[in-house]
């Protein structure tokens, strides 16, 4: 997710690149359990892993078997001479890792972060190492809006298959809570006999419906109500008002127990930087209107690669439970077309308007 694309443009031009992942994933969440088992998932996780890799174009992606959840009880020094040992043997130019907040906020990720820099730091004076951490994106992109906008473009009414259901609920909640977009989303529930939506009501959220029905009851002047449609689970209800900015033209009513995956305006938030609260600034990039802090120096441009990067992720199945052709390309590309990084060595200048190194 924070650097596949960069993989992905580089090895497309020759660069050979090698990723190593010191667990094999075994403790994580499964969210599709077809796939795999509590017994099974660690071989199928290294499996992902590889399958990842050869989506991106990678020369190797290896698997350690350190414990999954557990490198933050490492001996920080064990961690350091393992990870020295890896740049030993690769003898890379460029280190690409996590910085001081793992980018999810994952203890494994901070770990593994603050070894490979200590070690880079130890091997720099032998070596013409380039070392980039991965930067959490900012962007003020709303999914609720772009989804309304490519509904409303449909030519026919819009029903999400089961498999997209699930996959929707995934990843929008992913992808906003790793700063793609900015919609706070939550699911709600609605008993029988409840409003969802309100006629005359100004547009500010938009529901997916995971399960239930609703009825569409449009309100005449003379208070008269009539029903003119009905919905149920895999459809959208109230994209019209959110993609038109008009006020609601009609009541939702649930006719049924409803539970709704509920895309909202996200109140606006800072980077939170290990407690220090880093300055915020827009960058000029592809995607208008991002937030970065003012560490960040190096921005790649990866909008022609954003499809290998989807491929990729989707390969984890376990943990993204996606088809990498179900969402249009034009919000993939808005959303995953930049990534960001602060180059830690050698030590630069910093500035915000660096497209390439």
């Amino acid at each position: 997710m924070c650097a596949g694309g960069t993989f992905a443009k580089y090895a497309s031009a020759g660069a050979e690149i090698r990723l190593v992942s010191l667990t094999k994933g075994g403790a994580g969440q499964i969210r599709d359990a077809s796939v795999a088992t509590r017994a099974t998932l660690t071989a199928v996780r290294e499996e992902e892993l590889q399958a990842a890799g050869e989506a991106l174009g990678l020369m190797e992606a290896r698997c350690l078997d350190y414990p999954d959840g557990g490198l933050s009880t490492i001996d920080t020094e064990t961690l350091i001479e393992l990870a020295s040992e890896l740049l030993t043997e690769t003898v890379p130019d460029v280190v690409i890792t996590f910085g001081p907040d793992g980018f999810s906020g994952h203890p494994d990720h901070v770990a593994v972060g603050a070894a490979v820099t200590a070690a880079c730091y130890q091997i720099r004076p032998a070596t013409s190492i380039r070392l980039f951490h991965c930067h959490r994106p900012r962007s003020r992109m709303l999914l609720r809006d772009r989804l309304a906008e490519w509904v409303v473009e449909l030519t026919t009414r819009f029903k999400g298959t089961k498999d997209f259901v699930h996959a929707l609920s995934v990843f929008s909640r992913e992808t906003t809570a790793l700063g793609y977009a900015a919609d706070f989303i939550k699911v709600e529930w609605f008993p029988s006999g409840s409003y969802l939506i309100e006629q005359g009501d100004p547009a500010t959220a938009m529901h997916f419906l995971l399960s239930g029905h609703v009825e569409i009851r449009r309100e005449g002047d003379d208070g008269r109500v009539q029903v003119v449609d009905r919905s149920g689970p895999g459809e959208f209800i109230g994209e019209v008002g959110i993609a038109t900015g008009q006020r609601r033209n009609a009541h939702v009513v649930a006719v049924e127990d409803v539970t709704s995956l509920t895309f909202l305006a996200s109140e606006p938030h800072s980077i939170d930087n290990g407690g220090e609260q880093a300055a915020i600034l827009p960058i000029r990039s592809l995607r208008s209107g991002d937030q970065i802090d003012a560490r960040v120096n190096t921005c790649i441009d990866v909008t022609d690669f954003v499809g290998h990067k989807i491929r990729a992720t989707a390969a984890h199945r376990s943990q993204y439970p996606i088809d990498p052709k179900m969402f249009p390309d034009r919000i993939l590309r808005e959303m995953f077309g930049v990534e960001y990084f602060i180059q830690v060595l050698p030590e630069r200048e910093l500035h915000t308007s660096l497209l390439d190194p």
